[in-house]
């Protein structure tokens, strides 16, 4: 695996783009480079999820387990604080406009995870499961799987709802206040009904992974409202900025020690950290391509569908005889996968569309 971490690396080094003294990457939130960054991590979801069907242990196997390891749930950090941004900005820009366009923006979300769900039904009947009605029908929210990857999506589909029910009410209570940041309102009920969520979540019997990361959501969304003040505060000049990234990192370094000591408050804090020393880097660093900007254009298909062909090279004992080929082939299937699925789900969207 170190081979793959490394075409990793260099295709993310390609294109990087480094600011000198006094210089900043003012374009760090801009959507061609949050995607960029995005495509990194589907590539890691990718290689995570490929090793739960090839068994690595191997000496080159080494460092790739180290970062898996360490990253753990971060692997979605961006996705979740990157979501909650740009769906803030949409909402400072268009208002009550865009917050009504939520459900259905939810619909189609859900619209494209169920026919992905339908697919895995197929595959894995022909392979000889068999699925309780029951089963079959929870895994079409998300709640339950079959073979599918599904806690994300479940996650973001509750997010969607809760932003449409913060942001509904929240800018009616805007409109009534004369307030520095008018947003303000929806912004605390989201934090609000993300913890709520949270709590919810972890009285289920479900996995920490279903609850640990969610709200980075939220915090992407108060980025965006209070973006100018942090920027004016950080990208003041190199000192003020070294100066926080001196700070950042042995916070991080405490955080991600301690992640596991004081239950989810710890996790969060890590997740907190994890995600500030992702903007603090891109700050001065940037980050793309049009290798990296392809996947990240692509997360929904990739990350829904790359299970696909794993489990059937897993069931015909092409990874247990090829485990580093496996992964190329792997990546090979996925992506005309991914495009036709997108083709066709876009067509019928489109048709369903204009048939209103």
């Amino acid at each position: 695996m170190v081979f793959f971490l490394a075409a990793l690396l260099a295709i993310t080094c390609y294109g990087m783009t480094l600011y000198g003294t006094g210089e900043f990457n003012k374009a760090y939130l801009d959507k061609r480079n949050t995607t960029a960054i995005n495509g990194i991590f589907v590539i890691l979801i990718v290689f995570s999820h490929y090793s739960q069907y090839a068994g690595f242990g191997g000496v080159f196997d080494a460092p790739y387990i180290y970062i898996k390891n360490h990253l753990h749930q971060m692997v979605v950090a961006t996705f979740l604080f990157y979501s909650g941004y740009g769906m803030m900005e949409q909402i400072k820009k268009r208002g009550t406009a865009y917050v009504s366009g939520i459900p259905k923006r939810a619909g189609k979300l859900l619209f494209r995870f169920d026919v992905a769900v339908l697919m895995f039904l197929v595959m894995n009947t022909l392979l000889g499961a068999h699925y309780a009605p029951r089963r079959i029908l929870l895994s079409l929210i998300g709640w339950k799987a079959l073979g599918n990857s599904n806690w994300y999506i479940f996650d973001i589909l509750a997010l969607y709802v809760l932003m449409f029910v913060a942001f509904s009410i929240g800018e009616r209570l805007s409109v009534s206040r004369r307030l520095r940041h008018e947003h303000l309102p929806g912004l605390v009920l989201l934090f609000i009904l993300t913890l709520a969520f949270v709590y919810v979540m972890m009285k289920t019997d479900k996995p920490t992974r279903w609850f640990n990361t969610v709200i980075l959501f939220p915090v992407g969304s108060f980025y965006s409202v209070f973006k100018e003040d942090i920027e004016r505060l950080i990208m003041r000049n190199d000192v003020t900025y070294y100066l926080t990234l001196l700070i950042m990192v042995p916070v991080y370094i405490f955080t991600y020690l301690h992640r596991r000591s004081y239950g989810i408050e710890g996790y969060t804090l890590w997740a907190f950290a994890f995600i500030a020393v992702v903007i603090l880097v891109t700050m001065k660093v940037g980050v793309y391509n049009k290798i990296l900007e392809w996947f990240g254009k692509h997360v929904f298909s990739i990350y829904i569908l790359q299970r696909i062909p794993m489990i059937l090279l897993d069931h015909y004992g092409f990874i247990d005889a090829h485990k580093y080929l496996g992964l190329i082939a792997a990546f090979a299937l996925t992506i005309p996968l991914a495009l036709a699925f997108e083709k066709a789900t876009d067509a019928v969207l489109t048709v369903g569309h204009k048939s209103k």
